[in-house]
């Protein structure tokens, strides 16, 4: 494995923007995105696309063949996933989203329409015989083969750590969505009467991993929505309900892989992606269709984890609980599956893109519960969250007994990944907006002002400060959406804090606080 990038303390400059003095966080957004639409649309092959490519080189601004691997057996795993040479529009999800956003605050429509182009494209050419979109984490398009590839059989999976836009992609092509969503339910649920799913297009028993299944129940909840059909909110609620009646009653504990038993520690363990990408499925889901089921069964998940997930001792969360909930309080594995297994604490700034442990995104899903909700408890956890997060930053580094201890010891201490950034970023605004603390929108601009000295070089966010990558698989839309939600809320506090909302434009186009 080569670090000799790190290792050569190679450093591509770019101007610090954020510290002029003019709390001008939109220009690092700008100036990415016009680099992303004139450098990094598929330039490549036979066929140019009108679409991104997810991996772009800093200073030479081309896509690399063959990049470098640098932090991917910690941060991927499977090489394939970083969709080398090629592009994938489920990576891009965040990204398109500040597109649309940054041409309704700016009257200018060039990133919207470069946005529609896009997904107007994929949706009409990079389809499967089953309707189901070439996108997701084991396929991608190759932009120098013009080939839809991938790897472990370029099967179709979707994980709720990506919330799709399925209104904007309805708005340009409602076929190909309700195509797509219509054999997620024929290929994913492989039974129709309990709601086990796989997260491939299987059709076979395989990972009901409650991530994937909370990226589809959403989809059903959205097409439910728009077509205003109740089969497709019953075949959302059979989905929240396989989980709902695996949990232990007394505890409201899940297991994260029900179908998995004994046999794997996620078949008798809740772990974040339980309570984090599951339970934000389910809060979109209540916030979409108005159905309580959703709503409450996050309530009990979220109530439950903040009562027996949370160490007080320590003043940090436990990673993996058992059914009963007793923390695995042990050293964590250092090889085998096993080692997936987050014991002890979570580990904040944990390299893996997947995985079982979601601290970010659990701190979110606290503060977006308790907006809807008004749940004190919620409240009281995510200022939990805050103050782990102050108090450990991105450059404290992440744990060394681990699997990845070689990235703790090699790539850590340089800061963390774009969407751990941009997420942070949105976390911190959203307990301003509910609370008021001005802390709150001191510690967003510190990650800010962090993230933009660290990885802002060229006119591109990198995906990691070392890169001399923009990633699309570093989620760098995260960290644009989150710098652009910072500066609308610096640009009119007073309103934003009355209203709890963000607004774009006069028209009353909103910015979610959730940034997902």
């Amino acid at each position: 494995m080569s670090n000799a990038w790190i290792k050569e303390d190679v450093r591509i400059e770019g101007p610090n923007l954020s510290k002029q003095g003019d709390n001008n966080y939109l220009s690092p957004v700008e100036a990415c995105l016009e680099t992303l639409m004139t450098y990094g649309t598929d330039r490549y092959g036979a066929i140019h696309a009108p679409i991104l490519v997810s991996i772009l080189d800093i200073e030479s601004k081309e896509c690399p063949v063959s990049p470098l691997p640098l932090d991917q057996q910690w941060r991927v795993q499977r090489p394939m996933r970083r969709n080398l040479a090629g592009a994938n529009m489920l990576m891009d999800m965040s990204t398109l989203k500040t597109m649309y956003h940054l041409s309704e605050i700016t009257g200018i429509t060039k990133s919207a329409n470069f946005a529609q182009t896009y997904m107007d494209y994929y949706m009409m050419h990079l389809v499967d015989e089953k309707g189901l979109f070439w996108w997701g984490w084991h396929r991608h398009y190759d932009v120098y083969k013009d080939q839809m590839t991938g790897h472990g059989g370029n099967v179709h999976e979707l994980h709720a750590m990506h919330c799709i836009d399925w209104f904007r992609l309805w708005e340009i092509n409602p076929p190909a969505v309700q195509r797509e969503i219509e054999a997620i339910w024929e290929w994913h649920v492989i039974d129709k009467e309990t709601g086990e799913t796989d997260r491939h297009d299987s059709q076979q028993p395989g990972c009901d991993f409650s991530m994937s299944a909370g990226a589809h129940l959403y989809a059903f909840a959205f097409l439910s929505h728009q077509l205003q059909d109740s089969k497709w909110l019953d075949r959302a609620k059979l989905l929240a309900n396989y989980y709902w009646r695996r949990r232990n009653p007394a505890t409201d504990l899940f297991p994260d892989r029900p179908n998995a038993g004994a046999d794997r520690f996620d078949g008798e363990h809740f772990v974040t992606a339980c309570v984090g990408l599951h339970g934000h499925a389910l809060l979109k889901s209540y916030q979409l269709t108005g159905d309580p089921l959703f709503r409450d069964y996050a309530i009990a998940y979220l109530t439950a984890y903040a009562n027996y997930g949370y160490d007080p001792k320590a003043e940090k969360f436990w990673g993996s609980l058992r059914l009963d909930g007793t923390a695995e309080t042990d050293k964590r594995f250092l090889d085998g599956y096993e080692a997936n297994e987050p014991r002890g604490h979570l580990d904040m700034w944990a390299p893996y893109v997947c995985g079982y442990q979601y601290p970010i995104y659990t701190a979110q899903v606290y503060a977006f519960a308790y907006h809807l909700t008004k749940n004190q408890l919620f409240l009281t956890t995510a200022e939990h969250f805050a103050n782990l997060i102050e108090r450990e930053p991105p450059t404290s580094g992440c744990l060394k007994e681990s699997w990845y201890e070689e990235y703790a010891t090699e790539y850590a201490s340089h800061g963390t990944h774009a969407d751990k950034y941009g997420r942070v970023i949105s976390f911190f605004l959203h307990l301003f907006v509910l609370t008021k603390e001005r802390r709150y929108l001191d510690s967003a601009q510190q990650t800010a002002d962090e993230a933009i000295d660290k990885l802002f070089a060229n006119g591109l966010l990198r995906g990691h400060p070392a890169k001399p990558y923009y990633e699309a698989t570093d989620n760098v839309g995260a960290l644009l959406y989150g710098l652009l939600e910072l500066d609308l809320v610096l640009r009119d506090t007073d309103t934003v804090l009355k209203h709890q909302e963000i607004l774009t434009d006069s028209e009353g186009h909103q910015l979610p606080l959730d940034n997902w």
